[in-house]
């Protein structure tokens, strides 16, 4: 049998969750062919995963050509999902799939309403709608048009595993409601990384040893909440400003938020005496793992109520104090493993106010060994394997 996985993104958990997969797939000798379909610069910015899947002998790496992927950006949100699932459809058809994964199933859900491939298909979803806010008339439109398309591909007999990460709750609410028991939770899961010897995160951005460094690292955008953690050093008090750092370390989600970023900081810095250092680019894994053993403090503001995150658990993992999102999953993660402090609101001033309470005496005492203890990588795999 040939059983395709395609995610084209490139950023932070999509390559982890490839590297997982390979990791764990390479090993087997179950007679299946795994074709990993992936965007066109992943051998060229990740040789290290490409030259694992080469050397297996039931494993093939596919990189879709430029001019595929950027069919699939841009244009709106429903042009983007079918022109997607067009693509990968080809691909699928092309290797004689018997089943396609969808590392990021959300981009699918639309056009798995309206069309029934031969091959079956599973995947996992972000973001989904079980705990969004629903108080405004453009959050409950929004909510409704998630219950719909839901509801839509549920009836489609070729999904036949749809995951959802660190939510056992809205698990349970999909499948009552549905009449379905295609949902399933995953654990998002946790790798275990080594840090780079011998490496200073303070002499590397050349950060004084008597401050506190705040962490944002990954895709920067507005749904992470990257520009109100940047405008939360307005709120600090003086002898606060005196005490910490903000480092954030990844790639804006596109041109205008990366001018948008840029254009804060610079007035910020000009306004504060917080340094502001932004790392513009996504650091190697061994890197990553440096930032987090190193850093104070790991500031996770994302506006998704609904959302996981995957940072969480790398914080974790060095057990790292965070200050995130209080609402939906991620305080109810928070709250159950003591990972830190929550915002009632991702606001500036309310971000401000939890550095504020994180720089003095806040005693840090979690739970974190627990919470990292149920998020394995070949926990990860194995599950994602049971849907194939």
């Amino acid at each position: 049998m040939v059983k395709l996985f395609f995610d084209i993104m490139i950023t932070g958990h999509h390559v982890e969750y490839i590297d997982h997969m390979v990791n764990y797939l390479r090993e087997k000798e179950d007679g299946h062919n795994y074709v990993f379909v992936v965007h066109p610069q992943f051998e060229e910015r990740f040789p290290e995963i490409a030259i694992k899947i080469k050397e297996a002998r039931n494993l093939r790496l596919v990189c879709v050509s430029l001019h595929e992927f950027e069919k699939t950006q841009g244009r709106g949100l429903v042009k983007m999902s079918f022109n997607t699932y067009r693509l990968a459809h080809r691909y699928a058809l092309q290797v004689g799939a018997d089943h396609v994964c969808f590392l990021y199933f959300n981009l699918l859900q639309l056009p798995l309403i309206f069309y029934t491939p031969s091959y079956s298909v599973s995947g996992i979803l972000f973001l989904q709608f079980y705990r969004m806010h629903r108080g405004s008339l453009k959050e409950r439109i929004k909510y409704l048009r998630k219950y719909l398309i839901t509801k839509g591909y549920t009836g489609n007999k070729k999904v036949n595993r749809v995951f959802v990460l660190n939510d056992e709750q809205t698990v349970s609410f999909l499948n009552r409601k549905f009449k379905t028991s295609i949902f399933k939770t995953l654990a998002d899961p946790i790798p275990n990384i080594e840090p780079l010897e011998a490496f200073s995160v303070y002499e590397h951005y050349g950060i004084s040893k008597d401050r506190q460094i705040y962490l944002h690292i990954g895709s920067l955008s507005d749904r992470k909440g990257t520009i109100e953690f940047v405008n939360s050093a307005t709120y600090l008090k003086p002898e606060v400003q005196m005490k910490v750092v903000f480092l954030l370390v990844g790639k804006a989600g596109n041109s205008q938020e990366e001018e948008e970023l840029q254009l804060a900081l610079n007035e910020l810095r000009m306004k504060t005496q917080v340094p502001i250092i932004w790392d513009n680019r996504f650091v190697p894994n061994a890197m990553m793992k440096s930032l987090f053993n190193q850093c104070y403090a790991v500031v996770i503001p994302y506006k998704n109520a609904e959302a996981s995150s995957g940072i969480l658990g790398h914080a974790a993992a060095s057990n790292k104090m965070v200050i995130t999102t209080g609402k939906g999953l991620l305080k109810d993660i928070v709250n159950t493993y003591q990972l830190g402090l929550l915002v009632d609101e991702v606001t500036p001033g309310e971000i401000g106010r939890q550095i504020t309470v994180a720089s003095g005496h806040y005693n840090f005492v979690s739970k974190a060994r627990d919470f990292v203890e149920l998020k394995s990588v070949d926990h990860f795999a194995a599950e994602v394997e049971t849907a194939l």
